[in-house]
């Protein structure tokens, strides 16, 4: 199966069903089909935006992910 992106939706589940401010996924598929996605959340602006500067961070400066 090739892997598709993870929804925001399903980031906002698992906040909500665990009670959570702020959600990250980050998701690998390794192999010849192989990828990686990140998805984040926040309940409101302020904690999508930590979500989304952490996902960066995970994204860029931990798995070497190249800026377009």
């Amino acid at each position: 199966m090739k892997p598709v992106p993870i929804p925001i939706e399903a980031a906002r589940g698992i906040a909500v069903c665990y009670g959570y401010d702020q959600v990250v996924i980050i998701a690998r598929k390794v192999g010849d089909s192989g990828g990686e996605h990140c998805t984040t959340y926040g309940v409101d602006k302020a904690n999508c935006d930590v979500a989304a500067r952490i996902g960066d961070f995970l994204k860029y400066k931990v798995m070497g992910w190249v800026k377009e």
